[in-house]
């Protein structure tokens, strides 16, 4: 059977459909169709990585684990060398002592060995800053802690003292702090802006900590040599000041090369390819609208130039060459007024820095440099390089080892820039052909693909797609995301696996397609007016972000090319709240948002309508508030949480008076028709979505090759768009002609409308939509003819029939728990602290946690009359794992609801296969069926046998579920407006309702047991 597979490919979604092909290659009815949902593996909330979440926490855990390890290795070798008793009681008693006059004492008296302990163990507890110039560069506060720890050595020389425990103990004897407490100011500057002075009221570093123990250990040996021996010295010093080297962060594979790593930006070598490039590419516009390349001349001279300059204007290159100021270039528009030059040489060749000397260093020396100021992290060692190598003082080194060369990587490895590079040089060479002339194949055969191969199976796409994931493991025995490596993006990595998923399926059952089509989301040509339009907004976007760009700068102190892209966004945001500087305040609590706050911890970005909900990324839908209404916020919209609001103080009234300042398509959205408003206009939608699916689908083209060589394809999104209502098929779902994003099943329609578009349809289209003259598309697509006599019949018959596939997650990783942690007072209460009025107050609640203990700790928290250990603190818990359905004594269905953190016991218990159990339930009784979230099932509602998903698993075994093909439905069942509302169920109803557990395959093939009662 010869057939057309045509995949409507989005960031949660894949929609398909099955198109037979007559004789002559031509669409002619539609076999099937189908739609699968699944998660983008990114948090609802913010539309970060759920990887980021993850690997914060499991930073925290692995900080706190090797501190603990680290106390407890002290601990073992003070008591090994005899320092510390091994009677726990003994050193007890040491804790009452004062450290810091120990330390101070030590310097010129014996001390007893439990006083030396008790000293050395405090030591260790705060063992001083070690600096990293790979993660330093990364903090905004790091020059204020540098600055700190420089004002701390220069107090140790002129109040003279030998350690910094001795002025520590000197400082606190006199009632000042010894906390290193960090601190804002705000400094207005001369012109009347403000910046934020950072500062630390001192810090200490890893050099002091180690000078202090060697000072305490020269002095201690001369009074008992025999116990202050060589072996102990270096045992406790090792305790002491070990760091564990930064794990490397491996760069993405070479495009051309895909064995190697891609290069830094920052080599001169990297910086000399993009210039050759750029100017390879750069053409002159003559006055008959011909463009002429560079002459060999004109290139090299501009190269030249380039090499020693940060940029260039366009205009000062037509004055390097001689040429009237008529003539225009191809890359110069109203965004664009320069080219960039050599960015590490600009840099490095600064007075400051190196001088005119870094010009006439060799390559072989300049790239050796770089390499050295990127890769080594310790700052002494690389100074000490530095000046070995290029004969510089110290004060010098120390600034260039702290210079902001650019980051980032790019696409291809040293080794191929090396090839490509003379042959852009020798010639003026585009590059697709210096990488020909430098012996690479072209890229387009550079695919799998291209050598007419056809899989039988889609395979893990890292297999076949290495230039696009990183490094694996290579090891036969790991997994195959661990041993070919993966795309960074969750969105593209779960996406190409569903399509392996749904597609290998379809393959099996229904043979080879002959041709595969994907729906791409880019914009149409637009025409020349249109793109004049957008240029010129586009312009006004980028001087403004430039200016701020430079402010930031200031305020941050740092070079305007290392301020985060989110620092810009937060002062857009904080502009918008209102045109006067002083009425800058969070929209929710109404607290003022100074200058010096917003690049604090304290205000963070906000979607003002919630992620989960929207998906729109957009700047109308975000605004800065503080930490703290953020929090209280939640994963609301502005009117659902006015309540908590009004409760703390925080008016109605006065949150819809400061939205009111905003711009008009920012304001409805706090009001009590923001959210139904916004899904009237339903403008931007899926804005981030959006860039992920034009990713997606251009390496999803090169994956579905793999199975179809010679006829994969990618059309336009908006194309799709354009057909599906001229074909009149928003009308199959409802909603008056407009699509019905509410219904899963739309996924399948746009699958409908691509599989019949083909190529002369597309240039028809393409032709017609570069005309300013909008309605010449209109004319055009109402004159078209249906593909086929029945082509709509055809379609509607096909999604009535969609069983909607959703993926389930039946794993138990996840949150335990939230993160506040909770003090139990007993009788169901618990006590936490919040910020209320801007103090840190006790409040009592009546709420259920997860009760904690330490058995190491039963002195602290005491014992409960069985004798367990006293619980101390208490989580809320978030989430459930399963429910659970058994039979009681009378054969009635009862839920059993088994909680994440439940599921995460047993699993660490009884392993994997006991949770797993498809015969007994969690409580170890005979199990009639066990349901999870994406669960789907069957049973009777009013008569009728509905296909339903299990959306949510309450704690009080009730279940939440929706018709299979609707969408955003907790959305809308929020939503008191909207006539969805999700049904509900308990053990003992579903029973009644001769409910039961259906499976539904990726292809939407259906598997019903029958009710069992």
């Amino acid at each position: 059977m010869r057939y057309r597979l045509a995949i409507d490919l989005g960031s949660t979604s894949i929609g398909w459909a099955m198109i037979r092909l007559d004789a002559e290659h031509n669409p002619c009815a539609v076999i099937k169709t189908g739609v699968r949902i699944f998660s983008d593996g990114r948090n609802p909330k913010d539309g970060s990585s759920l990887a980021v979440t993850r690997r914060e926490a499991r930073a925290m855990r692995r900080r706190r684990d090797r501190l603990l390890k680290r106390k407890a290795r002290m601990m073992k070798l003070l008591v090994q060398h005899g320092f510390f008793s091994e009677d726990p009681l003994q050193r007890k008693a040491l804790e009452k002592l004062d450290p810091y006059r120990l330390r101070a004492e030590g310097l010129q008296r014996a001390l007893q060995p439990g006083e030396f302990a008790r000293a050395l163990f405090h030591i260790n507890q705060r063992r001083g800053f070690k600096s990293n110039r790979k993660t330093d560069k990364k903090e905004n506060d790091s020059g204020a802690l540098k600055q700190a720890i420089k004002q701390l050595r220069q107090s140790l020389l002129t109040e003279d003292c030998r350690t910094v425990g001795e002025w520590l103990h000197r400082h606190q004897s006199q009632g000042h702090g010894v906390r290193a407490r960090y601190r804002e100011r705000k400094v207005l500057r001369e012109d009347g802006k403000a910046r934020i002075d950072k500062s630390y009221d001192l810090y200490i570093d890893r050099a002091m900590i180690e000078s202090e123990f060697d000072a305490l250990w020269a002095v201690q040996s001369a009074f008992d040599p025999d116990r202050f021996c060589e072996q102990a010295r270096i045992d406790l010093k090792d305790c002491l000041l070990h760091q564990r080297p930064l794990k490397p962060v491996k760069p993405g594979r070479c495009t051309l090369l895909p064995e190697e790593e891609r290069a830094p930006l920052a080599l001169p070598v990297s910086q000399q390819f993009r210039i050759y490039q750029e100017l390879n590419h750069l053409r002159l516009l003559q006055s008959d609208l011909r463009e002429t390349p560079l002459t060999l001349t004109q290139r090299n001279t501009l190269a030249h130039a380039l090499e020693s300059k940060g940029k260039l204007s366009f205009e000062q290159i037509r004055k390097l060459l001689g040429l009237p100021g008529s003539i225009q270039f191809n890359l110069e528009d109203s965004k664009r007024k320069e080219l960039k030059g050599n960015a590490t040489s600009a840099l490095l060749s600064r007075k400051d820095l190196f001088g005119p000397a870094w010009l006439q260093f060799t390559p072989a020396l300049q790239q050796s440099i770089v390499q050295q100021l990127l890769s080594e992290e310790n700052e002494t060692r690389l100074v000490q390089w530095l000046q070995a190598q290029t004969g510089i003082d110290e004060a010098r080194a120390e600034s260039i080892a702290n210079a902001p060369l650019p980051e980032g990587y790019g696409s291809l490895s040293v080794r191929a820039l090396e090839r490509i590079l003379p042959a852009l040089e020798r010639e003026v060479l585009t590059y697709d052909k210096a990488v020909q002339a430098a012996g690479f194949e072209h890229h387009s055969q550079l695919d799998y693909a291209a050598t007419g191969e056809i899989l039988e199976r889609l395979p893990y796409y890292g297999e076949y797609l290495q230039r696009h994931v990183g490094f694996g493991t290579g090891d036969l025995q790991d997994p195959p995301e661990k041993r070919h490596g993966r795309i960074a993006n969750p969105t593209v990595h779960i996406g190409l696996n569903q399509i392996r998923t749904v597609v290998n399926q379809l393959i099996q059952r229904y043979g080879h397609p002959s041709e595969v089509i994907i729906e791409v989301a880019r914009e149409l040509k637009q025409s020349r007016e249109q793109r004049r339009e957008e240029q010129e907004r586009q312009a006004k976007n980028q001087k403004r972000n430039e200016r701020m760009r430079t402010d930031i700068a200031e305020i941050l102190g740092t070079t305007p090319d290392r301020v985060k892209a989110s620092d810009i966004q937060k002062l857009i945001l904080w502009e918008e709240l209102s045109h006067n500087e002083a009425d800058r305040r969070c929209p929710y609590s109404g607290a003022q948002i100074s200058l010096g706050m917003l690049f604090s911890e304290q205000v963070e970005i906000e979607h003002i309508l919630p992620f989960s909900m929207t998906l729109d990324d957009s700047l109308n839908n975000k605004t800065v508030a503080t930490r703290q209404a953020n929090r209280i916020k939640g994963n609301r919209t502005p009117w659902e949480a006015r309540q908590d609001f009004e409760a703390l103080g925080w008016t109605t009234e006065g949150m819809l008076d400061r939205a009111e300042l905003m711009p008009r398509n920012k304001r409805y959205r706090f009001g009590a028709e923001g959210y139904a408003r916004w899904q009237r206009d339903d403008k931007g939608f899926l804005a981030r979505a959006l860039n992920d699916t034009r990713h997606l689908s251009r390496v999803a083209r090169e994956y579905l090759s793999l199975i179809c060589p010679q006829g994969t394809r990618v059309i336009p999104g908006q194309m799709t768009a354009m057909l599906r209502a001229k074909f009149g098929l928003n009308d199959i779902l409802g909603l008056n002609g407009e699509k019905n994003r509410n219904d899963h099943r739309h996924h399948a329609v746009d699958a409908c409308v691509i599989g019949v578009t083909d190529q002369s349809l597309l240039q028809r289209f393409a032709q017609a939509s570069a005309s300013a003259r909008q309605r010449q598309l209109g004319r055009l697509v109402d004159d078209m003819p249906l593909p086929w006599p029945n082509y709509r019949e055809h379609v509607a018959r096909a999604v009535e029939r969609i069983w909607v596939s959703h993926k389930p997650d039946h794993g138990h990783e996840g949150a335990m728990h939230n993160d506040t942690a909770y003090g139990l007072i007993g009788n169901g209460q618990v006590s936490v602290r919040k910020v209320i009025d801007g103090r840190r107050l006790k409040t009592v609640e009546t709420l259920r946690v997860i009760e904690m203990s330490d058995p190491r700790a039963h002195e602290r928290h005491g014992q409960l009359p069985n004798g367990n250990p006293r619980p101390y603190k208490g989580y809320k818990g978030d989430s459930n794992y399963c429910m659970d359905i058994v039979r009681d004594e009378k054969g009635k269905w009862v839920g059993e609801v088994v909680s994440t953190f439940q599921a995460y016991q047993l699993a660490r218990q009884h392993g994997l296969e006991r949770l797993h159990d498809r015969r007994t339930s969690i409580s170890g009784k005979p199990l009639v069926m066990r349901l999870m979230v994406n669960d789907c099932l069957r049973l009777m509602v009013d008569g009728q046998t509905l296909t339903l998903r299990a959306t949510t698993i309450s704690g009080n075994g009730q279940i939440f579920m929706a018709p299979h093909n609707e969408a955003n439905v907790d959305a809308r069942n929020r939503d008191k407006n909207d006539p969805f509302g999700y049904i509900s169920k308990m053990a003992g109803s579903l029973q009644k309702a001769k409910g039961r557990k259906v499976s539904i395959s990726p292809i939407g093939e259906m598997k019903d047991p029958g009710f069992k009662d």
